[in-house]
């Protein structure tokens, strides 16, 4: 599958290659409504003099709806096509605009980058070694492990999974990370938990060793 990389804003041109100090950048994936997740990362994980890339996917263009009803891209002269394809520009303009407000409002500076694919999360994934990111912040709308689900993997988790190494991809569910949000479900063990459970561990085991010191001495 070919990637291919669009910028959009008021000067027309094409992000490809890594920035010098491109290591402190964050790179934030964002749909429809995604505000939560660039907040967390905005929080968490910005760092000052990092830019934050705002990182959305959208379908090739294939068919069209009409008042005649869906039409295949073949169909439309090259005029119908212009202006459609300016109009779905303003469409995705306008729903990044709130993103960008949001860097602009926490004084971060903020780039857009727009993957035509049919697949989101193969996308980005193939976008990571492209332009060596190492953070990448991924929002999901399921907080639990998809094998208790019993459905497909999550997009976020898919990515998560298959990522380079270099790259360090957080998951955020309703403004918090997978994994908090799995400790507060009691999906997974808090911190605390684990202290309490290596500590009795180590206890059982010197408890154990004890018996056995004495044990040998006794014979």
């Amino acid at each position: 599958m070919s990637l291919e990389i669009i910028e959009i804003g008021d000067e027309s041109k094409t992000v490809i290659s890594s920035r010098d100090g491109g290591a402190t950048d964050v790179y934030v994936a964002v749909g429809k409504d995604d505000i939560d997740v660039l907040k967390w990362a905005l929080d968490h994980a910005v760092s000052p003099g990092c830019c934050v890339f705002l990182v959305h996917v959208f379908p090739p263009l294939t068919c069209i709806t009409t008042p005649v009803g869906r039409l295949a891209r073949s169909q439309l002269s090259q005029e119908q096509l212009r202006v459609y394809i300016n109009e779905e520009n303003n469409r995705r303009r306008n729903l990044l605009q709130k993103y960008i407000r949001l860097c602009t409002d926490s004084k971060v500076t903020v780039d857009t980058l727009l993957l035509e694919s049919n697949t989101t999360a193969k996308a980005i994934l193939q976008l990571i070694p492209v332009l060596n990111i190492t953070n990448l912040v991924i929002g999901t709308k399921k907080p639990l492990s998809t094998k208790l689900l019993g459905k497909r993997i999550a997009k976020g988790e898919y990515v998560k999974k298959n990522a380079p190494k270099f790259c360090g991809v957080t998951i955020v569910y309703e403004g918090k990370k997978v994994e908090e949000c799995q400790q507060e479900m009691g999906l997974l063990p808090s911190s605390e938990d684990s202290d309490c459970r290596q500590r009795r561990r180590c206890g059982k085991n010197l408890f154990e060793w004890v018996c056995l010191s004495s044990r040998s001495g006794c014979d």
